[in-house]
């Protein structure tokens, strides 16, 4: 029997054992960072916390509804041998209170169901030598990780965050048009990380020691996230991205099992990430559309469940 649980009412130590213990374990899906996420999230879980499922909820115009946090790229049901009827149960678990939704189910969640749509991640198989990885190379990344060390390009990896979103306001974030309380939660998310120890950030510095880009990275489990980055045209021009990722992976080859690029459905985006031999992974969207009759027509229809 799958029960719907308020905030109050999980009992986090088993919420947080069964993420842990699942075939797909996420960072994503903690208590801990679900309260930084999205603080008043609700859950579904199994009477014996053998599987569970965040809810993560906001009203607007009086009206309930579940959307996918920013810093949360997969959530859905986590547990062992999630098979397509357990997933497809939780969602009809759903409360009716919740008349919309649109949320990212993760890549354990096999979703045999009309409508749901699939995006894309990228990743890479660590535990292997870097000399290993590099085969996977395309010619590009290759060019511009010699064309930022030619430059003089040096990476430091430390805790650059507040100017690595300077730069991602300043030269991205103006067109993505991201809220105050956006960079409010990546700041918080970032120090709480930081804090926990599974952290860091790898910045590209020029020959006048300063910062033309930068990545946030975070551990969770075996794999290396890369979460956040930000750059600007001097990083562009000398490559420094691919050389940031490539010190990423000569940093943690050995020490974890997978490089998780977060994406991406654009494909420029996909195009940087694959030339660093990823693979891409499907992962479900769900939309639940239980909208009054007068106002479903201004959402696209959802999934049957």
């Amino acid at each position: 029997m799958i029960q719907y649980l308020t905030n109050e009412q999980i009992d986090r130590t088993r919420w947080d054992a069964a993420v842990s213990a699942s075939d797909g374990p996420s960072l994503y899906a903690t208590s801990w960072y679900l309260d930084l996420v999205s603080p008043d999230w609700s859950g579904l879980c199994t009477a014996d916390y053998s599987a569970v499922m965040p809810l993560t909820h906001r009203t607007k115009n009086g009206i309930a509804y579940l959307y996918q946090p920013p810093f949360t790229q997969q959530a859905g049901v986590f547990g062992k041998n999630i098979t397509t009827d357990l997933a497809k149960a939780f969602l009809k678990a759903i409360p009716h209170r919740f008349r919309f939704a649109e949320i990212m189910l993760n890549e354990t969640n096999s979703l045999q169901v009309q409508g749901v749509e699939m995006l894309t991640n990228i990743t890479l198989q660590l535990g292997r030598d870097l000399t290993e990885i590099e085969k996977g190379y395309n010619d590009n990344t290759r060019r511009n990780i010699k064309k930022a060390i030619q430059s003089h390009v040096s990476m430091h990896k430390g805790f650059d965050i507040d100017a690595i979103i300077t730069l991602f306001k300043n030269n991205k974030g103006e067109a993505i048009g991201q809220s105050d309380n956006w960079y409010s939660v990546l700041k918080t998310v970032a120090y709480q990380l930081r804090h926990r120890g599974l952290a860091n950030t790898y910045s590209a510095v020029n020959e006048q020691n300063e910062i033309i880009a930068g990545i946030l990275a975070v551990e969770s489990g075996s794999r290396m996230i890369l979460l956040f980055s930000g750059s600007g045209s001097e990083a562009r021009e000398k490559g420094a991205m691919h050389f940031l990722v490539h010190s990423i992976l000569a940093d943690c080859c050995n020490t974890h099992q997978i490089f998780d690029f977060e994406g991406s459905n654009q494909e420029n985006l996909a195009r940087f990430y694959l030339g660093f031999g990823g693979k891409k992974i499907a992962y479900p969207f769900v939309r639940i559309n239980r909208l009054p009759l007068c106002m479903r027509w201004m959402k696209r229809k959802g999934i049957s469940v």
